[in-house]
């Protein structure tokens, strides 16, 4: 791949996706972790990008919080290069993450269980909603899933699961998706605190949504909710309403 080829350290062509291709932000710590690499790998190539210009960083609360630049010189550059690439890959293990959801009561076809115990369901959903923005699927139906299980879910415990993996944001949308199909206003206010009213602009939710075709479909497609979480995505409100009208309703 010519990315492979031009970026030929894996932490920055990570680091370079994250920050590019998925319109991540963070502190060092939040990219190291969502990159797979270590801290110091992360903080070399973040100020090594900063200097370049191909990164701009902020301090806020206490942290220096790094992103992408749109005034770099060689920003369409650097996304076509992207685009040429191809899609974000998919967390590692994503078929033990369909298992885990779908043992949880989740709609998805799966070839095979995972074997061996199951986390606790906290984490399953967390890693349900990395997977999410790389499958479409799961993400239809997370408002299933946490419908199911409202009752029985340690909240606390679900939202250090999902910042531990920097989706406390997509936790929050999900709340609050699940609380408005289900009728539950109890969810929309544990939905609340996870709203981060430092993202202004509207980023992607699925790491495929490339292009101009795409993400025109997805500004057509947004459903309002998703909006005020800060995400664009090519899936409108009734998709998830026809999914857990068939499978949460009932449960």
């Amino acid at each position: 791949m010519l990315l492979s080829y031009l970026v030929t350290g894996r932490a920055r062509r990570r680091l370079l996706r994250l920050l590019w291709a998925d319109a991540a932000a963070g502190s060092v710590s939040d990219l190291a972790r969502r990159a797979r690499v270590s801290f110091a790998s992360a903080h070399r190539e973040l100020e090594a990008m900063r200097a370049e210009g191909l990164a701009a960083a902020e301090r806020a609360h206490g942290a220096l919080v790094y992103r992408s630049n749109p005034a770099y010189e060689h920003a369409g550059l650097v996304r076509q290069l992207l685009a040429s690439h191809g899609p974000a890959s998919p967390p590692a293990g994503a078929e033990t993450v369909r298992g885990w959801l779908a043992a949880a009561g989740a709609p998805l076809l799966v070839s095979r269980r995972p074997r061996g115990p199951r986390p606790p369901l906290e984490e399953v959903l967390a890693d349900g909603l990395s997977l999410s923005h790389h499958d479409a699927a799961v993400a239809r139906v997370m408002p299933v899933v946490l419908w199911r299980h409202r009752d029985r879910l340690d909240y606390g415990r679900l939202v250090r699961a999902a910042t531990e993996r920097d989706e406390a944001q997509a936790l929050g949308f999900f709340l609050q998706l699940t609380g408005l199909l289900g009728r539950d206003p109890r969810l929309t206010g544990l939905a609340r605190p996870l709203h981060d009213g430092r993202r202004a602009r509207l980023r992607p939710y699925f790491a495929r949504a490339q292009g101009r075709m795409a993400l025109a479909l997805a500004r057509k497609r947004t459903p309002a909710l998703a909006r005020r979480w800060g995400y664009l995505m090519n899936m409108d409100l009734e998709s998830f309403a026809s999914a857990f009208g068939k499978h949460g309703a009932a449960a």
